[in-house]
């Protein structure tokens, strides 16, 4: 078998590995650093020998199971495959698989140069070196996959900041997780300091109606986004995207009470997707619809 480089950013590429297309793609989510692709009952196939030129998370979803072969390096794997497996494959390691009954999967890529970032920004290191895994049973991994599924089929209501701040998290468990070494995150709480918050607070009540992307409050912040979720959310009580759709409600209700436009236009002025968005967030929080 021939080995192929693959640059798996690119929306073709899963077209070279895979014979369907997903049922759920995050090309148009636009989320930074990352990508997901979901499969639903993809039959068994074989897929080529390649080097992929990112870091590839593979999670199978539970209640499916499969007979399978896959060719790690040197190494050659052969066992059944079961719901809830998370198999990693990192950056430049050549790979072939192939599996025979219908499986229902998803695969999130990750830059070549998150390891990097991480371990600079997170553990004081120049790198680290991370490890193929398989059957590596994780309910974090799951429950992460499952937020951003659930998301992607909304159409991304909240914005790129729910799924964005998902995705760090998830790439920073990755990192801790399959590295070759013990690591110790040289965390600390007093970096988000009080001028800060008030920045980000102030920017986000400015472009509360706009898409707001995680990478803009971290560099508001001056801190990494692998740490900018912890730390907003210790300082202020809830994760980013919470608090955001927190203040649009606030925003919401005075213009319910004092503006005699509709609550088409005031969802659109919000920052909420569309009406129904809006609808189910301010019952949730509010007790009561908008109406």
């Amino acid at each position: 078998m021939s080995d192929r480089t693959i640059n798996l950013n690119q929306t073709e590429a899963f077209a070279q590995i895979l014979p369907t297309a997903p049922n759920l793609s995050s090309h148009q989510a636009g989320w930074d650093g990352f990508f997901l692709a979901y499969y639903q009952e993809h039959p068994g196939c074989e897929s080529p020998k390649s080097t992929f030129q990112q870091h590839a998370l593979e999670i199978i979803d539970p209640g499916f199971t499969s007979s399978h072969e896959r060719y790690l390096e040197e190494q050659h794997l052969a066992y059944r495959l079961k719901g809830g497996e998370t198999y990693f494959c990192p950056a430049n390691t050549s790979h072939w698989t192939k599996w025979d009954e219908p499986l229902s999967f998803t695969v999130i890529t990750f830059e070549l140069n998150l390891s990097a970032r991480i371990s600079r920004q997170m553990y004081n290191c120049d790198r680290i070196e991370l490890r193929p895994q398989w059957q590596v049973f994780d309910p974090t991994f799951q429950g992460i996959i499952q937020a951003l599924k659930a998301d992607l089929a909304a159409n991304c209501p909240a914005g790129k900041l729910y799924g964005e701040s998902f995705g760090a998290s998830l790439a920073v468990h990755l990192v801790k997780h399959f590295s070759v070494i013990p690591l110790t995150s040289n965390y600390r709480s007093e970096t988000f300091s009080s001028k800060k918050q008030k920045e980000v607070l102030d920017f986000i009540e400015a472009y509360l109606e706009t898409d707001i992307c995680l990478e803009d409050l971290a560099k508001i912040a001056g801190i990494s986004k692998y740490y900018f979720c912890r730390l907003f959310k210790q300082a202020i009580g809830f994760p980013p995207h919470q608090y955001i759709v927190r203040r649009r409600i606030e925003r919401a209700k005075e213009l319910l009470k004092y503006s005699d436009i509709t609550t088409v236009e005031i969802a659109l002025e919000c920052g909420f997707a569309h009406q129904s968005h809006l609808s189910r967030h301010f019952k949730r929080i509010v007790g009561v619809s908008p109406h």
